[in-house]
């Protein structure tokens, strides 16, 4: 048994070698190591297999006729799709000058003939895994420039979404220190409701910021304990009501008994407030909205529909996603930070539930969840 990657199975080794003594060595010992084998006779040959099936490693005989190993290694690493393949020379020289051609060229290493069988297994399995720890790098950095993104995203939202209600609160405050006494009591009345309106409005997005930072730095926990969601709901309900009233919506309830089960009530909180507040900050006034808790089998599912304009096709494929901006606006200019359906979907998804919506423009939306009744 000679040294190898560590997980043979499941890596294809394509040898390009034109002398079927050759091929039967290599693919004899390399079967028995648990690699899978592809062959071809010819550069030309390698180059059609590999368009149907990409190999993880090439091991790539230097002289053949037609196409030779040099040509045929330069065209796959000219070509986006193969030029990261790991290609292992097969020589019977060992000479400088080829070893040298065959690296500049993009290989990795060689093996010489006659073969040895550890060590052709050893090369391989170093360069198998090599390229394994190389897209393992590949992923970090590529998430390590993501969140990156999703931190300047924040702090451009905090500086762009933060700056209005700040500078209302300073000036209405500073107005009511400088002139409070002088002031109708019905002015005063109404700069303090603009305080907390907006004070209100920061304080959501803060803890949207925070949630979204929590959610992305992996480290979102739930607290599950047995409950009831229809409370939950029926609670959420009688909060939202009063925004619904404002705008003469009217909301129109089927609540079924559900058994209690384990649940994070805190985290499905924030789901049903965000569900139940987007129906009324997207439904014009006089319309109505509707709202479900059912339970099907072991799971309960709870939904919310409206008869807003609707969500558009390029629309919901934006929806779940963080910092969306959609052409479907408030109706009453309410604030929309693009964050509240992202953090519901991870918060739904870390019950080992799923979120949808169902909508057509000029048709209103309908947003459910459904989570397993855990015990």
């Amino acid at each position: 048994m000679c040294p190898s990657s560590e997980n043979p199975e499941g890596n294809q080794i394509l040898i390009v070698d034109d002398t079927p003594a050759n091929i039967d060595v290599l693919d004899q010992f390399l079967e028995k190591e648990g690699y899978k084998i592809s062959v071809a006779q010819s550069g030309e040959a390698a180059l059609e297999l590999i368009t149907r099936a990409l190999p993880d490693l090439i091991l790539l005989d230097v002289m053949m006729p037609g196409i030779n190993g040099f040509e045929t290694c330069r065209r796959l690493k000219a070509k986006k799709e193969t030029q990261d393949i790991p290609i292992i020379f097969i020589t019977a020289k060992n000479e400088t000058a080829d070893i040298v051609k065959g690296f500049s060229l993009g290989g990795v290493d060689y093996i010489t003939k006659p073969f040895n069988q550890e060590e052709v297994c050893a090369r391989i399995g170093l360069h198998l895994q090599l390229q394994h720890l190389m897209k393992a790098l590949e992923e970090k950095n590529s998430k390590l420039t993501e969140l990156n993104d999703l931190k300047n995203k924040f702090l451009g939202m905090a500086s762009h979404d933060l700056r209005n209600p700040i500078s209302s609160i300073q000036g209405f405050s500073k107005i009511l220190l400088d002139h409070g006494a002088s002031l109708p009591e019905e002015t005063k009345q109404e700069f303090l409701q603009s305080i907390h309106k907006v004070s209100q409005e920061m304080l959501v997005l803060l803890e949207d910021l925070l949630n979204i930072s929590i959610i992305e730095s992996g480290k979102l926990e739930l607290r599950l304990k047995p409950g009831s969601l229809k409370q939950l709901v029926e609670e959420r309900i009688r909060m939202y009501r009063i925004l619904a009233d404002r705008k003469n919506i009217k909301t129109h309830l089927e609540i079924e008994d559900i058994p209690e089960f384990r649940f994070d009530p805190n985290r499905m909180g924030q789901v049903i407030d965000n569900l139940l507040s987007n129906a009324i900050k997207y439904s014009p006034s006089g319309k109505d909205i509707y709202i479900w808790l059912e339970q099907k089998e072991n799971r309960v599912k709870f939904s919310v529909r409206d008869q807003g304009a609707g969500i558009s096709p390029e629309d919901q494929d934006k929806l779940f996603k963080h910092f969306q901006k959609l052409k479907t606006k408030p109706t009453a200019d309410e604030p929309s930070h693009g964050l509240g359906l992202a953090i519901a979907k991870k918060m739904v998804e870390a019950h080992k539930g799923e979120i949808k919506v169902d909508s057509h423009s000029g048709s209103g939306a309908t947003f459910s969840f459904e989570i397993p009744m855990g015990k």
